[in-house]
């Protein structure tokens, strides 16, 4: 059965989860600058919540068509846009590098990614350990 876990500060920031029967973790996050509760944190909170039930984490990376920032999204598509090869970009967001610290280190894509090197729209990967 599906376990949640959400963290929202007072400003309105956070981060919502869900662990899916197989272990895997899905998750949305926005934290920045003006969040009360530190990004890494929200994410080692989710993490340590779900403890040895989470097994993989979803990535779900998708460039803001209002143009805000998309942490994960935004650093592949600057590193791809530097000719660096897209399995290589991968393996530097944000999220990699948090799981990285938890273990997850096994990273890759699923399905095709949408848009091209430097102005990807959509990417999803799957980091294991």
């Amino acid at each position: 059965m599906a376990r949640t876990f959400s963290l929202i500060t007072p400003e309105g920031k956070g981060i919502v989860a869900e662990l899916d029967d197989q272990g895997v973790v899905t998750f949305a996050i926005e934290a920045g600058p003006s969040s009360s509760v530190r990004g890494t944190d929200m994410f080692n909170r989710m993490m340590q919540f779900f403890g040895a039930d989470a097994v993989a984490i979803r990535g779900v990376w998708r460039r803001s068509p209002s143009g805000k920032e998309s942490t994960n999204i935004d650093k592949v598509n600057e590193l791809t846009g530097k000719g660096m090869p897209l399995a290589d970009a991968i393996q530097q967001p944000w999220t990699v590098t948090r799981a990285r610290k938890l273990g997850f280190a096994k990273v890759q894509l699923l399905g095709q990614p949408v848009g091209q090197a430097g102005a990807y729209d959509a990417i999803d990967v799957l980091i294991e350990k």
